[in-house]
């Protein structure tokens, strides 16, 4: 046996075009693979390790008149708490060149021993002067600021007081400002004072022995029962999970896309199984003569499996260093997302193992099924095997195929192409999953820009703006209708909310520390409202009859147990828990978990005929007009808390989901270039196969250019074949991958939308890309001599 041994590997060897393909698609798809498996082990370690390191509160209780030094020493005595801090926390806002910026300060005495909720300082030092505070290291693209410049920062009047960025801190517990398009900054009790606001530590942060949630919460709990017998009231309590606020978004995301990465790996398989099997195919009479001299079946499959393992070793080693530079990448782009500073970019042990295992067994298992079928081929069938097929000519669709209508060479080529099915469904499959995960990537990210592009139309406004305090509806609309630039006004209500219990018993919050991620609001719209069209997905909208009836956002549904339309809602509002029915859901894009109702039911929060917040639609320039409005709500007597544009809030939205996107359509590409890898290895074993058959065609009259056109011809109908199926199959993929990609985000799935210029562009790609292929092939048979491929062996 040992020299026909020799000989398959000195053929295997000669086919040095189709072996550096398959190490090639394996190369491509293990990169995908080392990438993602090295940003993911990376980023979620680190992620768990900085957020850790901060030694977050387990939960904060907001303290009606301040913690003072006395109670928070009998806090920290408490059983369950380790360690407790007070702290304060104000919403203001700062004046960015000709806009105004949200600003959340974020307030610690000097004293504080930095032991709960700790920050590392990059550059300053702490504590910071009156007039000086220091910044979020994210935040300096937010306020257009860097160290040593001044800052003007609104007091609760309305009045801005230049601040000094004394130096910047890293504080690993809150999402870039990008992303939530606010700035923070870190100052003293008396640097709040200096900009009008009332110091008062009313955040008492505690730390409990046990993480977990349940624990925590019967801790705070019993805290809060405490306070109170104590004669202090508590507003709210709030346990975040323990994890940075991006953590599940990022982990259930890059897990996905390494599933996919492991997918391509699987279809790189396939072109290995598909390009040895017809190799394989070729040498049949070699494997029925070495089996007329004693060679055995599991000999020969080892021969095999070793030539498959010498291909996945070899593409697996190329990978390592383009795995290497993706992966860590994708980790910095990751970490910037998420806030993350990588400390240790070591991966466990495991990780290269399963790296390497993951290239040698996925090629391998993948090709067995082929090898263990050429293997076993008996010695009579291999010696009769003439390449053609044994029904080729007897089946129903040959006949069929003659009686077509057209030119012999089209009807040629369609016959070619059916002769060996087999090969034809591998093929048309590596196409079709290539090509079904590009699509599905443009399809879903063309999905994302049509739910946010919808989910910006529904909202009418073009600015929001909050007040310092609730004034009168005819004062807020009065002031702001008579500025330049403004179409419409509408002032409503919005609260911070709490979900309660049937018994009256508020539920623990999980809002983080930047209130924002995990808050739940209770806004009170005008009935009908003029600003928002929100999409209802269950139920109905508001009417004017609904004095205690709600509508819940999707974010508000999932927080609430989802309850369906009917069933009693409880809300908590500083303490007070109100009930109202629900009406309907709606679809929202953006924006924390909200229950709208109408004004009338939320007379027992707020005096009726009062709102703290407005909507604007304006003409022209909208920073411009919504500045002015702010002028003229100051001049009516009124301060401006907060505002935001509704661009600002499309810009925050699509921020948090950049880099996924962007994966998704550099995994799109990995797919499909393995596909167009197995047609173009496909089309090179095709022209070997008929090496005779070109010879005999010549012999008979058969110009060059004949053959040639003839081989392009297969190879186009092929692309074009598998760019219909890939279309096809790439709908209802498309559909999970936006179902999962939408709940993570939004809590609801993406709506499937086809990108026209994806199909059209996946159509000529796999067209221009499978004539490009056939071309190399068909260059190839058309220069074969009558003599050559008469003596092919």
């Amino acid at each position: 046996m040992r020299p026909r041994t020799v000989k398959m590997w000195r053929d295997l060897s000669a086919a040095r075009g189709r072996v550096a393909v398959m190490i090639l698609a394996i190369t491509v798809a293990m990169s995908g693979v080392g990438a993602l498996l090295i940003a993911r082990t990376v980023i979620v370690r680190e992620a768990e390790a900085v957020y850790a390191g901060t030694n977050p509160a387990s939960a904060t209780l907001e303290v009606e008149g301040g913690v003072d030094a006395a109670l928070l020493a009998q806090v920290r005595a408490r059983p369950g708490v380790t360690d407790a801090v007070a702290r304060q926390t104000v919403l203001t806002r700062v004046r960015v060149g000709d806009q105004w910026r949200r600003m959340l300060l974020f307030v610690i005495a000097p004293d504080d021993p930095m032991r709960v909720a700790k920050l590392r300082m990059e550059s300053g030092a702490w504590p910071p002067a009156d007039g000086e505070l220091l910044m979020e290291r994210t935040a300096g693209p937010v306020l257009d600021a860097a160290v040593g410049d001044r800052l003007a920062v609104a007091g609760p009047s309305g009045a801005t007081t230049e601040v000094r960025i004394a130096g910047t801190v890293y504080d690993a517990a809150l999402a870039p400002a990008g992303q939530e398009s606010v700035g923070y900054g870190y100052l003293t009790p008396a640097g709040l004072a200096r900009l009008g606001f009332t110091a008062s530590a009313d955040e008492l942060r505690i730390v409990t022995a046990e993480r977990d949630e349940a624990t925590v919460a019967a801790t705070a709990t019993g805290v809060a029962a405490w306070l109170t017998n104590q004669g202090r009231e508590v507003h709210l309590i709030q346990v975040p999970p323990y994890q940075h606020p991006h953590h599940s978004q990022s982990e259930t995301i890059t897990g996905m896309f390494l599933a996919f990465a492991i997918a391509a790996l699987v279809l790189a398989g396939v072109l290995v199984a598909a390009t040895l099997g017809a190799m394989l195919a070729a040498q049949t009479r070699q494997i029925g003569i070495m089996k007329t001299v004693g060679a055995t079946t599991g000999q020969l499959l080892r021969v095999y499996l070793g030539a498959v393992a010498a291909i996945a070793a070899t593409a697996t080693v190329l990978a390592v260093v383009p795995a290497l530079l993706a992966g860590y990448g994708l980790t910095g782009l990751v970490a910037e997302m998420l806030n993350v500073e990588i400390t240790n970019r070591a991966t466990p042990w495991w990780a290269p193992a399963a790296f390497f295992a993951v290239g040698l067994v996925v090629p391998l298992a993948v090709a067995l099924v082929p090898l263990v079928r050429a293997a076993r081929i008996t010695v009579r069938s291999a010696l009769d095997e003439h390449g053609a097929g044994t029904r080729v000519g007897t089946r129903r669709g040959d006949r069929w195929l003659t009686r077509l209508r057209g030119g012999r060479l089209s009807a040629l080529a369609l016959r070619n192409l059916l002769r060996r099915r087999g090969r034809l469904a591998l093929t048309l499959a590596l196409l079709a999953a290539g090509g079904a995960m590009f699509t599905s990537g443009l399809n879903s990210s063309a999905a994302w820009r049509s739910w946010v592009d919808d989910g910006m139309a529904r909202r009418a406004y073009d600015a929001q703006l909050r007040l310092a305090a609730p004034a009168s509806v005819d004062t807020i609309t009065r002031a702001a209708s008579v500025v330049d630039g403004v179409i419409a006004v509408e002032p409503f209500v919005s609260l911070p909310a709490t979900p309660a219990s049937a018994d009256g018993q508020i539920e623990v919050e999980r809002t983080y520390p930047d209130d924002g991620h995990g808050r739940f609001l209770l806004a009170a719209l005008p009935v009908p409202t003029r600003m928002v069209d929100f999409e209802v997905t269950a139920g109905r909208w508001l009417q004017a009859a609904d004095t205690d009836g709600v509508v819940l956002n999707q974010s508000a549904v999932s927080r609430l147990g989802d309850p369906r339309v009917g069933d009693e809602v409880h809300l908590a509002v500083d303490g007070v828990v109100g009930r109202w029915r629900l009406v309907g859901t709606v679809a929202e894009a953006g924006g924390p978990a909200t229950a709208y109702t109408s004004p009338q039911s939320v007379t027992r929060f707020v005096d009726p005929g009062t709102a703290n917040m407005l909507h604007i639609v304006t003409a022209g320039d909208t920073a411009a007009v919504t500045g002015a409005v702010e002028g003229a709500l100051t001049s009516a007597g009124l301060t401006v808390g907060e505002s935001m544009l509704t661009e600002d809030l499309r810009t925050a939205i699509d921020e948090h989901v950049a880099i996924f996107i962007g994966t998704l359509l550099a995994l799109a590409a990995l797919m499909a270039a393995v596909g167009i890898l197995g047609l173009a290895a496909t089309m090179s074993i095709t022209v070997t196969q008929r090496t005779r058959e070109y010879g005999i065609m010549q012999a008979i009259g058969a110009r060059p250019t004949v053959i040639r056109r003839m081989v392009v011809l297969e190879g186009t109908v092929t692309g074009l074949l598998g760019s219909l199926v890939a279309i096809s199959l790439g709908v209802p993929l498309s559909i999970l991958v936006g179902e999962l990609l939408g709940r993570i985000s939004f809590g609801l799935p993406l709506p499937l939308r086809l990108s026209p210029g994806g199909l059209v562009g996946w159509l000529l790609l796999s067209i221009v890309a499978a004539a490009a292929a056939s071309l190399v092939a068909a260059h190839r048979a058309a220069r074969l001599t009558v003599r050559e491929t008469l003596t092919y062996q």
